[in-house]
């Protein structure tokens, strides 16, 4: 009977740390995300949007995993810059020609090509 509560015990433990552990990375991922829509001119739902838009797999992680590599908010919004032209690309196709992405265009633009020169140099 010890047994199948320690066991218990340790598995609701192990739950409760992976939780901790991606609710703190996803919410970390969020505000880091939050600096980078403040940086590019963005508001944030508007940033987020478009990165989830643009991103295969979950934005927030891609946010954490930036911001753990020190880069900075300009760094980080170069290689974002691909995603977020996907991002307000396929916004467009959904919602059509919208302020806010033509807004968008120039500034995304400026951080591909950015991206691009990066990628030629490296």
């Amino acid at each position: 009977m010890f047994s199948y509560i320690a066991v218990g015990l340790l598995s609701v433990w192990i739950v409760f740390m992976i939780l901790m552990w991606t609710k703190g990375g996803l919410r970390r991922g969020r505000k880091f995300g939050n600096k980078i829509a403040k940086h590019l001119g963005f508001t944030n739902n508007f940033f987020h949007s478009v990165l989830d838009n643009g991103t295969s797999g979950p934005s927030l992680q891609v946010l954490a995993t930036l911001e753990m590599g020190n880069l900075s908010v300009h760094q980080a919004s170069v290689e974002l810059g691909p995603s977020l032209s996907r991002g307000l690309a396929q916004l467009e196709t959904k919602f059509g020609p919208q302020e806010m992405i033509e807004n968008a265009k120039p500034v995304v633009m400026n951080l591909v090509r950015e991206w691009e020169e990066l990628q030629k140099n490296s």
